[in-house]
């Protein structure tokens, strides 16, 4: 008696068939950042600061927190009383701000942390602080002329960025003005976005000056 084996559908090929090969799930990476478990109150606030800067300016590309954010979120909420909603209200108005707008990128966290930007935003803190434009200049030469300047960008329509500039501390040195900025990021700032601005206007003025210098205050 002989027996007889069923053929395969592929005409003797008894093999098991082949699968098709699923390409593997490549998962997102979340940023380096944002790796904890838990993630620092710092980071939390961070994320939800791209996230409303993605709402008010869709395309952006999310930043990552700039060197001292932690440093900085420590202090400020220290000086907000503990009231992160201040800090976070800080934030939306930031994302108003004409300055801050003009900015590339786009309202970024690195300028905002800026002392002399972060406080500007902060609500509740009612006339204690005096406008930066009511800041008296050293009653010497390099006081007026540094008076001068800032009327001269006033009158350029530049009020914003002469309340800005108003917190430097001139001082004279021959035909040198310098600059004193509170810290290395304030001067920085300056020198980056506005020292152009300062030369046009020193320039157009009949004073003894002719050249600007931008320092910190540790660093003169």
């Amino acid at each position: 008696m002989s027996l007889s084996v069923p053929l395969s559908r592929t005409g003797g090929d008894t093999s098991p068939p082949v699968r098709a090969q699923v390409p593997p799930v490549v998962r997102k990476a979340r940023p380096a950042w944002m790796e904890d478990d838990a993630p620092s109150p710092d980071k939390v606030l961070f994320a939800w600061t791209q996230e409303e800067r993605g709402k008010r300016f869709p395309g952006t590309i999310p930043e990552a927190p700039p060197p001292g954010w932690a440093t900085w979120y420590a202090g400020a909420l220290a000086a907000v009383g503990s009231d992160e909603a201040r800090l976070r209200a800080a934030w939306l108005a930031w994302l108003e701000d004409a300055w801050g707008q003009a900015r590339q990128p786009v309202c970024a966290a690195r300028a905002f942390i800026g002392p002399e930007v972060w406080r500007r935003h902060v609500p509740g803190q009612g006339s204690q602080a005096a406008p930066p434009e009511a800041l008296a200049l050293p009653a010497t030469e390099a006081g007026t002329t540094w008076g001068q300047v800032l009327a001269a960008l006033r009158t350029d329509g530049k009020r914003y960025v002469a309340e800005q500039l108003a917190r430097l501390t001139p001082t004279l040195e021959g035909d040198m003005l310098f600059l004193e900025a509170p810290d290395r990021f304030a001067a920085a700032l300056v020198q980056d976005d506005y020292l152009p601005l300062i030369e046009s206007a020193l320039a157009r003025l009949d004073v003894s000056a002719r050249a600007v210098v931008i320092h910190a205050a540790d660093t003169h």
